[in-house]
């Protein structure tokens, strides 16, 4: 059963200071809790990264990155649909983001534009994806619900504003999508 809108408020406010001044506080007691949210939640990176294994499994023609780190408030994986290396110019991206501090989760869209072979720009498009990027989005999207339990975090509470900063985004720019999952989704390996 997902949360609601305000236990996620809630949960934002408490792994994330409420201005920059206290984000850039060393050891903010948000920044403490959210350290030990990250303890806790990397004992589970092997199942995790059996989870990146599976769905390698689930989609042979692509390729598969993780863009986990903890400055966010996710693991997240990143497929290709592309193999090789090096890696040609991709068209698209999809990625995953289990939040580590409820129990829920996104898939979204990445499309890039290039430059000769490097990334120039990269878009980000949430679901409901559409073409090529659908179907990888469906099995990732399935395969978080079964492994982990998680409900996906509708489009219209992820957009929902919180009074946080997280990382370099402040309000009243700064969503549920941002505290629970990623502030910077466009930025992949």
């Amino acid at each position: 059963m997902r949360p609601s809108t305000d236990d996620l408020l809630a949960t934002a406010r408490h792994y994330w200071p409420a201005s920059m001044a206290d984000a850039l506080e060393e050891a903010n007691p948000e920044f403490q809790r959210r350290t030990q949210r990250w303890n806790e939640a990397l004992r589970q990176v092997e199942q995790w990264d059996g989870f990146r294994q599976h769905l390698k499994a689930l989609l042979p023609g692509c390729s598969m990155g993780d863009g986990t780190t903890t400055s966010q408030a996710s693991f997240r994986c990143i497929v290709y649909p592309a193999k090789g290396y090096p890696m040609p110019p991709i068209p698209w991206a999809v990625v995953g983001c289990m939040s580590i501090l409820a129990p829920v989760f996104t898939v979204y869209g990445i499309t890039f534009e290039y430059e000769g072979r490097k990334r120039r720009a990269a878009q980000l498009h949430l679901t409901p994806l559409s073409g090529p990027m659908e179907e990888t989005a469906r099995i990732i999207a399935r395969e978080l619900e079964l492994r982990f339990h998680v409900t996906e975090l509708p489009r219209e509470v992820a957009a929902t504003p919180v009074p946080v900063v997280v990382e370099w985004t402040e309000p009243p720019k700064t969503t549920l999508f941002d505290a629970l999952f990623d502030s910077e989704p466009t930025i992949v390996p």
